[in-house]
């Protein structure tokens, strides 16, 4: 900074602004990608039969896609979820916050969205919804906000 005005100080608080937004959208970028790698790397180690030892069925090319397709959808302001295979051959996407606060959705291809949430000692939900890759339904959204509130 070589500018006393006013001008050049607006300008080089501008830039301060602009540089941290660009750090946050690349540190997004990266928790995003790794969320995308993990899913690879679950559907590629489990997407034979038995992949545990205790005859899990095998994550479906289908699973792997529409597990794909919520992670694309999510709201860049939640955090990404832990990604876990399932011994049902599903996909599961896991929001932790603590013990007793933890939200989970599972997904197998067949466009429906399983889902069990607990938030504290007694609040529960659970149920499925409908999901054909478009939009995530909003009770789902909700959850994970209602996580994190």
């Amino acid at each position: 900074n070589t500018g006393f005005s006013d001008d050049s100080k607006s300008l080089e608080k501008n830039l301060e602004r602009q540089i941290m937004e660009m750090r946050e959208l690349l540190t997004i970028e990266l928790r995003v990608g790794e969320a995308f790698e993990l899913l690879f790397d679950v559907y590629r180690e489990c997407s034979e039969a038995n992949w545990d030892g205790y005859n899990a069925l095998p994550i479906s090319h289908e699973a792997y896609y529409e597990a794909e397709k919520l992670l694309k959808l999510l709201p860049l302001s939640l955090p990404m979820p832990e990604i876990v295979p399932e011994p049902t051959g599903e996909v599961g996407l896991e929001w932790y916050r603590e013990k007793r606060f933890v939200f989970v959705i599972s997904v197998g291809g067949n466009n429906i969205i399983t889902y069990a949430g607990i938030f504290g000692e007694s609040n529960k939900t659970h149920g499925t919804e409908e999901f054909f890759g478009e939009l995530i339904p909003p009770a789902i959204l909700q959850n994970i906000r209602r996580l994190f509130s």
